[in-house]
């Protein structure tokens, strides 16, 4: 038992190892628990004890966040009733360690200036003198093992104390449990107002407050401001218990319900703002407002709030817009003009807002779509209800500021604008004032106008302006409220329709308010770059030297930054870096001297995306020598990078299994020609390699064999490629033409030939007009080129061996006006004939004044060339690795695919036709320059996606250059001797990989059973599991079942990183069968990542006649050869648009129970007999209908009597139709007496009348079965078989009937 007044921890006594001293409430292993890390300093009581007969000096040492103190006034000032419960001690587990937790109501009561006073070292005990001693835990969360601080669970501390007395020691090791109170309201806006309320009636709202942490919290709730005192009296603040509520206790993780009951008591406007503050951290405090407008009189509303009531932005960045939609509905009769304003906590943030043009609802890729008010990168969204931060408080300060939405432009409706009526004039005059930004169907406003019944959609973004570091909620949430209110007021110029108003409402109807509460919680990114200075030291020239920069993210939200600097020997990487909250990132910085340099200097600058006030810069010293003379290249030649100076090339990012394409000139310095050897290298085998283009004539000034190889081949390659960008949609429109065209009209030729043009707008690649002219070429899927093709009737030969050049033939392709020669390929070299398989070639007509020259080849030679360099040109300029992903329309994104398509396929054609030849050995002219076409393809798994390439391109000079060999023995005092002595040039490739991933989400589309003709929609999704934006193609096989599949947009996008788009298509079959379609769909960036979806469908011929009912079930019937029971309709219609000629005749069926058979009878007069049933049963449906629309009548129900009237007229006039349709109908008997044969008019109709007979000898109640057939006359395969029922009566039952 403890001593009177002692804590419970005071009888927990161990001896040390020597027993020269005890120590009381401090057991060897201790757990402490329930530990508050909001500013609450746990203090630990602990005692020492001298053992010995003499003096004794005690050593204490503590580590972690541990510290003793001799005397706190804290622990001083608690009485000694309060001492005996402030430690609970729970019993020792099997590893010896005691739980102890402290008493968090005693510890609030502590002053922290106390618990920060100095330690001490040591303690000075007499003979058996004990010293009570205060063990202080200072929890800090940067000293925690785990845990996780954004969902505020337990983290753990250790730390340990060791007491020692000479050689006798004894050490306690601690472990501490700790967690933070997170004190959170549900709504968050921590706002509710009650608007247009009447006095004298009572309004309830629910207020919740939530215990976000693992750990128990009290709480309190104080009013801090009110308007009316007095009236402070009808505001009740009540628990689930209808209790008054003033604060309590909140579990782990839970919550409580606060009722707020208001009763008006007068008119007017009343305000009381609240503070609920976490008990355990005065920090921890939110503020909430209660409001409600008051009138003697209840209003009918004008506009109604179709959104949420409350506005959470959640978790914001700084410098990001973030929006959210607000939708209002006019209930009124009269067009209604809305006004905003702000109110509230607005420091630091910059709001506007838009509404859409056509009022519709903007969807998710289009938010915001606002034009000045939003960057123009997408703005991101937060999740709705975000965790609050542990230093993220209410700053409300007053309700009386106000902030107005910055634009004052005014939008409103088409409708509005152009309507006559109510809000006509009003429309127009607001209309006037907006305006359309950037092509956006949205404008900027701070005045709405909304129609009668309509419903508008108002966009509100927000920015938080960022901090300076030196803030104290620098990096952390700050939590900021503020609510939009939006008054509603009749338009000027509206006719309302004339309502009786009491005296005095006329000035309460002037205006209407809503009240919209905001929340968001606001962090401004801060990033912390190290080290500050890069000291390179000294650095070889030709070697790579590399150092790394770290990147902090102090921030608690992820923070955006990318490396700027301007060099030509450093490198890093320049593409944006993403750090999670309170991570780093590390960025590798390269160096690569390429001339001698004693005090190099340069600053690379780290920008902070979201908080440019952040951007750190670094400094780079380092000092170039050249110790292996690799700086001699200078003097000889230069690498050009594309016309700077500069000894390495960055691809950027690339994609895996991607090729890219740079340009490196040589230039060279000399008088005199220079011959350079080139190899490639790089850790991947194939992954790069460099090229040279096709040399057009040699020295001599002649026409190289290599270039007319190419100029036979390159177009050969063109015309076989699947070349597809304006050839698919050439017949994708032209196919649409067709089907909306009339049988048998012409197709107009200039808009065919205006649907070849380019939607990109650059003509480099464009068609010329008459491409398709001969229609075997375009069946021959031409791709691409500059020339017209056409050919003869018979085939081409399979080899071609050189090109000729002839005056074009006036008729060979159409007008040749445009063009001035045609070139031959020809398989004989017999230049006066002109064989049938010749491929003509039309190059453009050269300008004004140039000498055709029609005997020689040297000028096609020439244009397939000059045609390949602008390829290359187009390839190297307009070749994407990151895909762009905004575009003015549908139409641009899709010719932006095909676009980048075709420049992918036109590297393989490029290198294939030997145009881009490996480069081995580059022979520079005198003062020329020769460029190097360098090749990038990486390979691998996704797993590399992130690394970075590193390759290297040797330079090796292989000829003497005479004239600059005198110069450099003088200048450096030695002979080169020979051009093998300087070092072998190491030049850099880099580039930052990554990975475009496709996915589908399904690899088998069963549309299951149709028939010919009939449409079905369908649609792909394309998902991209990439950060990267996918760019796709879907492709069909070609084949005949292939032309059913229709894609009506989309078949060539671009899908954002980690986002899906569906893309639909229409699947109408034109053969009926087993149809089972592959379709592809293509990842641009990555051919290997491509996937297929199968098509399936099971296609039946469309059915020619229509049965209403394929069973007739007849009831009871009597055994005998004579037609009983009751006559049954049998309803057959014809499907088709031509006349139809049926047969109905009956079907043995199998008997009944007990071998009884059901045979079908047609009466004598089959058709009178079906109408007079058809018109019977039509009768009684209308006697109940006129019965239900007397009543309906009577009651006064007058959507019921539009609706029975309307049925009515339905079944009148389809009665009608009926029996005119059937006296089209003709229905004969044939010879036998027991078949029908019925003639349908086109889409006729006919009822025929049918009997049973069941033969005798069955029991009483027995099932019976019978068929009737149905088939076309000349078509017995094809049968519908119509079912027929019945009972069989008993005998006893039937004879005692007829004897009566």
């Amino acid at each position: 038992m403890a001593e009177q007044g002692q804590p419970a921890n005071y009888p927990l006594r161990q001896q040390s190892a020597e027993g020269q001293f005890s120590v009381r409430g401090l057991p060897p292993r201790v757990h402490l628990d329930r530990v508050y890390m909001n500013g609450l300093h746990t203090l630990l009581p602990f005692w020492i004890t001298n053992d010995t007969a003499h003096e004794l000096v005690v050593e204490l040492e503590t580590t972690g966040a541990l510290k003793v103190q001799e005397q706190n006034a804290n622990w001083s000032a608690v009485g000694a009733a309060q001492r005996e419960a402030y430690v609970d001690v729970a019993p020792a587990v099997a590893d010896g360690e005691v739980t102890m937790a402290c008493s968090a109501t005693i510890q609030r009561e502590y002053s922290e200036v106390f618990n920060q006073l100095g330690g001490i070292a040591s303690v000075r005990l007499a003979a058996h003198e004990t010293a009570e001693l205060v063990l202080l835990f200072v929890v800090d969360a940067a000293d925690a093992d785990g845990g996780d601080g954004q969902r505020y669970e337990y983290e753990t501390f250790r730390g340990h104390v060791q007491v020692r007395a000479g050689a006798d020691t004894y050490v306690v090791t601690l472990r501490a449990s700790a967690c933070r109170t997170v004190l959170e309201m549900d709504p968050p806006t921590s706002r509710i107002y009650v608007d247009d309320c009447v006095t004298g009636r009572t309004y309830e709202r629910v207020l919740r407050v939530r215990n976000a942490s693992a750990i128990g919290l009290d709480w309190t709730m104080t009013v801090v401001e009110t308007t009316d005192s007095v009236s402070l009296s009808s505001l009740q603040l009540l628990d689930s218990d209808m209790q008054p509520l003033s604060g309590g206790h909140l579990g782990a993780r839970s919550d409580t319900q606060v009722l707020v009951r208001y009763t008006a008591q007068a008119a007017g406007e009343f305000l009381c703002r609240f503070l609920v503050e976490n008990s355990n951290d005065p920090a921890n405090a939110r503020y909430w407002v209660f409001r409600a407008r008051a009138s003697q009189r209840q209003k009918p509303r004008r506009v109604e709030l179709l959104s949420d009531a409350d506005i959470s932005f959640g978790d914001c960045t700084s410098g990001v817009w973030y929006s959210r939609d607000i939708r209002f509905k006019n209930v009124s009769d009269t067009a209604v003009v809305m006004r905003f304003r702000v109110e509230g906590n607005t420091a630091g943030l910059t709001m506007k807002s838009a509404v859409r043009a056509d009022g519709t609802d903007p969807g998710a890729s289009d938010v915001p779509a606002l034009a000045e008010a939003l960057t123009p990168r997408r703005a991101s969204l937060a999740d709705d209800g975000g965790s609050e931060g542990l230093a993220a408080t209410d700053d409300i300060a007053s309700e009386g500021g106000s902030a107005e939405l910055s634009s004052r432009a005014t939008a409103a409706d088409d409708g509005a604008a152009g309507g006559s009526g109510a809000g006509g004039e009003a429309g127009r005059r607001l209309a006037a004032r907006g305006r359309a930004v950037h092509g956006h169907k949205a404008a900027l406003f701070d005045e709405l106008l909304i129609k009668a019944g309509a419903v508008r959609t108002m966009t509100l973004a927000l920015m938080g302006n960022p901090i300076s570091g030196a803030s104290v909620s620098a990096g952390q949430f700050a939590r900021q409220s503020f609510t939009l209110f939006c008054e509603a007021s009749t338009a000027t110029g509206a006719q309302p329709t004339p309502t009786p108003t009491p005296p005095g409402m006329a000035a309460e109807r002037s205006a209407e308010r809503l009240s919209v509460p905001c929340t968001a919680n606001m962090c401004t990114p801060f990033v912390r770059v190290t080290p500050a200075l890069l000291e390179f030291g000294s650095v070889d020239v030709g070697t790579l030297k590399s150092l790394w920069l770290r990147v902090e993210n102090l921030a608690q939200v992820e923070a955006t930054v990318q490396c700027k600097l301007d060099s030509k020997v450093i490198t890093c990487t320049r593409v944006p870096i993403t750090i999670a909250p309170l991570q780093s990132a590390s960025v590798r910085v390269d160096i690569y001297p390429r001339r001698i340099n004693a005090r190099y200097r340069k600053q690379i600058i780290v920008r902070n995306m979201h908080n440019r006030h952040n951007d750190n810069v670094v400094e780079v010293r380092s000092i170039h020598v050249d110790r292996r003379r690799v700086a001699y290249h200078n003097l000889f030649y230069h690498t050009l990078v594309p016309n700077n100076e500069q000894n390495f090339v960055d691809f950027g990012a690339v994609p895996l299994n991607t090729r890219s394409l740079r340009r490196v000139n040589l230039h060279n310095v000399c008088r005199c020609p220079l011959s350079i050897e080139v190899a490639a290298d790089a850790a991947d085998a194939g992954a790069f390699a460099a090229y040279v283009r096709v040399r057009l004539r040699d020295s001599a000034g002649r026409l190289t064999d290599a270039a007319r190889h190419v100029a036979r081949r390159l177009p050969l390659l063109e015309r076989q490629a699947a070349m597809h960008s304006n050839i698919e949609r050439f017949k994708e429109r032209t196919a649409g033409e067709a089907e909306a065209r009339p049988p048998g009209s012409p197709s107009p030729p200039h808009r065919a030939r205006a649907a070849l043009a380019l939607a990109s707008g650059d003509d480099r690649l464009a068609l010329p007009p008459d491409m398709f002219i001969d229609k075997s070429i375009e069946r021959g899927h031409v791709c691409l080129s500059p020339f017209v093709r056409t050919r003869h009737k018979s085939t081409l030969p399979p080899s071609l061996a050189y090109l000729d050049v002839a005056p074009a033939a006036s008729n060979a392709a159409g007008s040749t006006s445009d063009y001035k020669h045609v070139v031959r390929i020809r398989e004989h070299r017999d230049a006066d004939s002109h064989p049938a398989g010749a491929l003509l070639l039309t190059l453009p007509r050269a300008e004004a004044g140039a000498t055709p020259d029609t005997g020689g080849d040297d000028e096609a030679v020439a244009g397939v060339i000059g045609r390949a360099e602008q390829i290359l040109d187009e390839i190297i300029d307009r070749l994407d690795m990151v895909p762009q992903t905004l575009f003015a329309s549908p139409e641009a994104e899709d010719a932006y695919v095909r676009r980048q398509v075709d420049l992918h396929k036109y590297i393989d054609l490029l290198e294939e036709s030997g145009y881009l030849r490996p480069a081995r050995r580059v022979r520079l002219a005198a003062l020329g320059t020769e460029p190097i076409i360098v090749m990038l393809r990486p390979a691998g798994a996704a797993d590399r996606a992130g690394q970075r390439f590193d390759g290297n391109l040797y330079f090796r000079l292989v000829d003497r250059p005479g004239d600059l060999a005198t110069y450099a023995d003088k200048a450096h005092g030695t002979a080169f001797g020979s051009t093998d002595q300087l070092p072998v040039r190491r030049f850099l490739v880099q580039a930052s990989l990554l990975h475009s991933e496709l996915e589908i989400g399904q690899k088998s589309i069963n549309v299951g059973n149709m028939q010919v003709d009939e449409p079905s929609r369908k649609y792909l999704v394309v998902q991209n599991r990439s950060e990267t934006p996918l760019m796709y193609a879907i492709r069909k096989t070609g084949s005949i079942a292939s032309g059913d599949i229709r894609f009506a947009d989309n078949r060539y996008g671009v899908v954002r990183g980690f986002d899906s788009r569906k893309v639909g298509f229409v699947f109408t079959p034109s053969l009926n069968g087993v149809y089972n379609e592959q379709i592809s769909i293509a990842n641009v960036l990555n051919a290997h990542g491509s996937k297929r979806a199968a098509l399936k469908a099971v296609v039946r011929r469309p059915t020619k006649f229509y049965i209403q009912s394929l069973h007739l079930d007849f009831g009871e019937v009597e055994a005998g050869r004579r037609p009983s029971g009751d006559a049954q309709v049998l309803a057959i219609k014809n499907m088709t648009a031509k006349a139809r000629r049926l047969v109905v005749r009956p079907q043995a069926a199998g008997g009944g129970d007990a071998g009884a058979t059901l045979e079908a009878r047609f009466p004598a007069d089959v058709a009178a007999q079906a109408a007079r049933l058809v018109d019977r049963e039509t009768e009684e449906k209308i006697e109940a209908l006129e019965q239900k629309l007397k009543i309906a009548v009577r009651k006064n129900r007058a959507e019921k009597v539009d609706k029975y009237r309307a049925k009515l007229g339905k079944l009148r006039s389809g009665g009608e139709q009926a029996a005119a349709q059937a006296a089209q109908a003709q229905v004969r008997r044939l010879a036998d007496d027991r078949q029908l044969e019925v003639e349908l008019a086109a889409g006729g109709e006919a009822s025929i009348a049918v009997v049973v007979e069941a033969s005798a000898g069955g029991r009483s109640g027995s099932a019976l079965r019978g068929a009737l057939v149905v088939h076309e006359a000349k078509d017995t395969d094809n049968v519908k078989v119509v079912e027929l029922t019945a009972r069989l009566k008993g005998q006893e039952r039937s004879s005692r009937q007829t004897g009566s």
